[in-house]
């Protein structure tokens, strides 16, 4: 018969309901529950029509299609139900979408994936994992504030994850392996990119940029790459050969590089212009420091803590004399100190206006700093700075807060009749650091917009500045910030460009859709953890603070494999597994449904069931959809609702495996949440691109057709096409979940033939030369019938075919058998 749906003439057969016919022709129309011609006991209704001359909506997945029958699918009324009935269901369902580190890392990494590859062994997936949104996990995995640890669950049992010593562990052990993680490349574009400055943030937009296939070359001042990496963090935060190593692997990606090149020394803009670029990104980080503004402040002992760090770091330290006053609470000012005391400075003092706890650094690199026997003199200020015959005669003058302003914030004010007077040979600051000190000379420069602060003026968004195709990013834009929120700005404005200059690029929006257990830690039902053994974190090995502080080697010396994959084995793994593939996230984004608006449960309902060989059941997630059910052949599970709630959903939902599961895993892979998930599968999909490849399931010769989830260089998970022959999607056990081996270290990847009484590797050519001389020696001694074929459980049809034909043929006997003949 023929039916019209949304316009659009299609054949449909007798009996068909309006959802099959749809199907049968791509047509969507949404449905959670509807599957194998069965639909749940409780109906998702998200399959309603219009039928024209009935009234009200109509349920596609139970209404049979009739001769002239007039379907919508869309329309105000259809929108508006279908955004009731996912809103319902939301309030049945309890889980993270995200895992609260994920969300709180600047730079979006997909943390709960990376620390599972850890956990799992596999370092180089883990590393490629980080690296696709960040390119310095070295420099990061050392410098990171760790913000995505403030934010850890673990905490509210023990501690939380050592999540970044996890990132500089697999770094270091594929660095020390030389593994070349092989990343991919687009084809060349024919674009020009220029990138002004080689720090982490200019590196960063260049990998990325380099990735999509555009030529790029780093203009850089220095003799060195790395920015604020090489000239302003010491050897003892992150050693020289780490950070060659780490770019020289960002450089391999195809960048071209110039050294010893000022902007507004040896070009301008309108030179990189001339010279073909299509796009301009200025990254030249923050290297001008604020200055002091007290009187005394141009005495030749005064200095910024940016230029002694450089003095320091380039090996032209100067003499500082024994003792020294740093101006300043910044994270710069902390390892100016703890630079000084390995220079041989006696003491060194750390002066603030306010308390420790109100300076900037992070507390973490003041507690060190401490330790290492920095002094802090805090609630004073400087007034002024004289030159003595000795050294420096500093006025110092003690400041309480005063009444809070407007917002709320109460300033530094002077005590009177406070002052005093400290001696020190040398004075450094480290106020406030800016882009500029004097702008650059050169004809687009004078137009380039500048922001009161000193630093370039760029749309947060797009980073275009106000000259059309010049770009800005990275801490010339924001002043000093972190490592990874230069690489995150880096990236953007990689991204940015990229969408300038292909026409065919879509920019994706980040979708910040996401069902919580608690958006803070007082929000998080302790019951959640019910369970869970107390577990301390795994303590960084580090030099003792006397001794460390004697020279620049590194002070953290780094986790062991075994230390790592303990502490990797902590993660709780709050993020949904299925999160890649949940088609009820999908439908709510698309219907416009706020998770924080539809009173979702504050505390699990349901404990988590592990008792399945190879599958998890947290029915917290569940929403009923039964396709679970719906999807078994075997009648192997059964779930139930055991009453109803007044809108109709159920409730006390009871589930369980029977008898006669063969634990195929339709049910996992038909799921439409997180409900069903494969325990193997712990690696949580968020922004990767999962490659589909198709092969024949390697466990016996039925010649299962199998899909692999292939994430980079490694199987994420198996699944099969319900449209292809032999199994049409199914699978047993061991083609579904026994996928594992293939990461296994001891498995034989290369042939191994015996010389001189030991294996050694060799090429499949030699392996084979040497099978083959072997058979003909044998042959030739003892006759065909001396050699017998044996074929294994793995070999295909068309295998077992080959080898009985070469016994047969080749070897001339009848000796040939398979041991799991079907």
């Amino acid at each position: 018969m023929t039916i019209i749906i949304d316009g659009r003439k299609i054949r449909a057969r007798a009996g068909d309901t309006i959802l099959e016919a749809a199907r049968k022709t791509g047509i969507e129309i949404p449905s959670m529950c509807s599957l194998n011609v069965r639909n749940s006991q409780v109906p998702c209704g998200l399959c309603v029509v219009e039928v024209k001359g009935r009234d009200g909506l109509l349920r596609a997945c139970d209404t049979v299609t009739e001769e002239g029958m007039t379907v919508i699918t869309r329309s105000e009324a259809i929108a508006a139900y279908r955004k009731k009935q996912l809103s319902n269901m939301a309030r049945d369902h309890f889980g993270d979408c995200k895992a609260p580190c994920n969300l709180t890392c600047p730079g979006q990494i997909n943390v709960q994936g990376y620390i599972a590859h850890v956990a799992k062994g596999e370092y180089e997936e883990a590393l490629r994992l980080v690296m696709e949104r960040n390119p310095f996990p070295f420099s990061v995995g050392r410098v990171c504030p760790r913000f995505c640890e403030t934010r850890c669950r673990r905490i509210l049992v023990d501690e939380p994850v050592s999540i970044n010593h996890l990132k500089r562990f697999v770094a270091d052990w594929c660095m020390s392996r030389k593994i070349n993680l092989r990343i991919s490349k687009a084809p060349a574009s024919g674009k020009k990119v220029a990138v002004v400055g080689g720090g982490p943030s200019g590196l960063t937009a260049a990998w990325f940029l380099a990735r999509k296939g555009h030529e790029v070359t780093v203009f850089e001042a220095e003799d060195k790459l790395g920015g604020m990496l090489r000239y302003g963090l010491p050897e003892y935060k992150i050693p020289r050969d780490v950070l060659d190593y780490e770019i020289k692997t960002i450089i391999r990606m195809g960048i071209s590089v110039r050294l010893n090149q000022r902007w507004g020394r040896d070009f301008d803009l309108v030179d990189l212009q001339n010279q073909g670029h299509d796009a301009i990104l200025l990254t030249i980080g923050s290297p001008a420091a604020d200055n002091i503004d007290v009187p005394g402040s141009a005495n030749p002992g005064v200095i910024s803590a940016i230029d002694c760090l450089r003095e320091i770091n380039t090996g032209k330290a100067r003499n500082y004399g024994s003792s020294v006053a740093i101006f300043g609470g910044n994270n710069m000012a902390m390892e100016t100190a703890r630079s000084l005391l390995r220079q041989g400075v006696d003491e060194v003092t750390v002066i603030y206006p306010r308390s420790v706890t109100e300076m900037p650094a992070n507390q973490r690199n003041i507690h060190e700093a401490e330790k290492e026997g920095v002094q802090f003199l805090t609630a004073a200020s400087p007034v002024q700075i004289s030159q003595v015959e000795d050294g420096l005669e500093v006025e110092l003058i003690r400041m309480r807060l005063g009444e809070p302003d407007a917002r709320g914030t109460r300033h530094p004010e002077a005590v009177p009749g406070s002052s005093n007077i400290i001696h020190v040979d040398t004075v450094i600051h480290s106020l406030g650091q800016s882009a500029f000190a004097d702008r650059p000379e050169g004809n687009l420069e004078g137009e380039l917009e500048i922001t009161p602060k000193n630093n370039i003026k760029a749309n947060p968004r797009t980073s275009l500045t106000n000259i059309p195709g010049i770009y800005a990013a990275g801490d010339s834009t924001s002043g000093p910030r972190s490592v990874i929120q230069a690489v995150v700005s880096a990236r953007r404005a990689a991204e940015n460009i990229h969408l300038q200059l292909d026409d065919t690029a879509v920019k994706v929006p980040e979708n910040r859709f996401n069902f919580t257990r608690g958006r803070s830690f007082d929000d998080v039902a302790l019951t959640n953890f019910e369970g869970i053994k107390v577990k301390l974190r795994e303590k960084m090995p580090e030099r003792a603070p006397e001794i460390a502080a004697q020279d620049f080697d590194e002070v953290r010396l780094g986790f062991t494999e075994k230390m790592a994959r303990r502490e990797a084995e902590r993660c709780l793994s709050c993020g949904c597994n299925a999160y890649g593939r949940c088609d009820f996230k999908r439908e709510c984004i698309d219907n416009g449904v706020d998770p924080n608006k539809t009173g979702q449960p504050k505390a699990p309902l349901y404990s988590r069931d592990y008792s399945h060989p190879a599958i998890v059941v947290d029915l917290n997630k569940c929403v009923f959809c039964q396709r679970c059910f719906n999807a078994c052949e075997y009648d192997g599970l059964e779930i139930k609702a055991g009453s109803r709630a007044d809108n109709g959903r159920p409730r006390d939902i009871s589930f369980r495996f029977t008898d006669k599961c063969v634990s195929c895993g339709k049910c996992v892979d038909h799921c439409s949440t997180g409900a069903l998930s494969k325990k193997e599968a712990i690696v949580p999909v968020v922004n990767e691109e999962i490659r589909d490849v198709r092969s024949t399931c390697p466990y016996c010769g039925a010649g299962c057709q199998i899909i692999l989830k292939v994430k980079n260089n490694t199987i994420m998970e198996i699944t099969a096409d319900p449209d292809q022959a032999p199994n049409f999607g199914a699978l047993c056990v061991k083609g579904r979940f026994g996928f594992n081996f293939v990461q296994q270290p001891d498995r034989l990847t290369t042939p191994l033939i015996r010389r001189g009484g030991q294996l050694v590797e060799a090429s499949w050519d030699e392996a084979l030369d040497e099978v083959a001389r072997r058979f003909f020696d044998l042959k030739a001694m003892y006759g065909p019938d001396s050699i017998a074929g044996f074929s294994c459980a793995r070999c295909t049809n068309e295998e077992n075919f080959l080898m009985q034909k070469f016994m047969r043929t080749a070897i001339g006997t009848n000796n040939i058998d398979h041991c799991a003949r079907l």
